[in-house]
């Protein structure tokens, strides 16, 4: 299209991609293109590739884990609440009962409250460790030295979960395996094994811990256990 006799003025793009010079139109194919396409659709600037690893070059290696840390469970170390070092042995695995539900992280890292354990199991089986089996937890008084502690999540007046029975023997055939616990049931503080609260008596509290039920599903723990040892 001609241009008019107007006066001229600079070329300015159009959202259509048509460029107005004075009072004429001039295509701008091109332009009209990039312009009028989709945001989507335009081009993204290709992300610099990875670059292969050397022959003969081993990936980086993971950190250690920290001595007594249980693999493949959730790992929530508190601050407070236990001594680090302290043990004088490796004597086995105490079992609690929490007498509640939800995880003991919280009470664990609240100062006031004084005490705590190495492990806690849910209704569903989830482990929780708290401190390494290396360090003195604050839970069953005289048996602290000797004994590492677990607490179940629920009741004495209800059996642990098939899913507890299972999580406490996983947790076991890992200290029979790192630590030399036993495979065995315990029911004296001079013993070695898989015990209970309430065998240490009144220097370990004098607690009725974790009751007549779940005391009697050590055996059911045990045997698991054993299954676990033989893999």
């Amino acid at each position: 299209m001609p241009v008019t006799g107007q006066r001229r003025r600079p070329a300015e793009p159009t959202r259509r991609g048509v460029f107005v010079i004075g009072g004429g139109l001039l295509l701008a194919p091109a332009v009209a293109v990039l312009l009028g396409q989709d945001r989507t659709a335009q081009s993204v600037a290709p992300r610099p590739q990875a670059r292969a690893q050397p022959p003969g070059m081993e990936p980086a290696s993971t950190p250690p884990r920290p001595p007594g840390w249980m693999p493949g469970v959730l790992r929530k170390p508190i601050g407070k609440n236990f001594r680090r070092g302290g043990r004088s042995g490796q004597q086995g695995l105490i079992m609690h009962v929490q007498e509640g539900e939800g995880s003991l992280f919280e009470r664990f890292s609240d100062p006031s409250t004084r005490s705590s354990a190495h492990f806690w199991v849910s209704q569903a089986g989830v482990i929780e460790q708290y401190i390494s089996v290396h360090d003195r937890a604050w839970t069953q008084g005289a048996g602290n030295v000797g004994w590492a502690s677990l607490e179940t999540s629920g009741f004495a007046s209800k059996p642990l979960t098939t899913a507890q029975v299972a999580s406490v023997a996983r947790v076991y055939a890992w200290g029979a395996r790192e630590h030399g616990w036993p495979l065995e049931v315990a029911d004296s503080p001079d013993g070695r094994g898989l015990g209970t609260h309430e065998m240490g008596g009144a220097s370990w509290g004098g607690h009725a811990c974790p009751g007549p039920i779940r005391a009697g599903q050590r055996d059911a723990v045990m045997r698991r256990v054993r299954r676990l040892s033989r893999v």
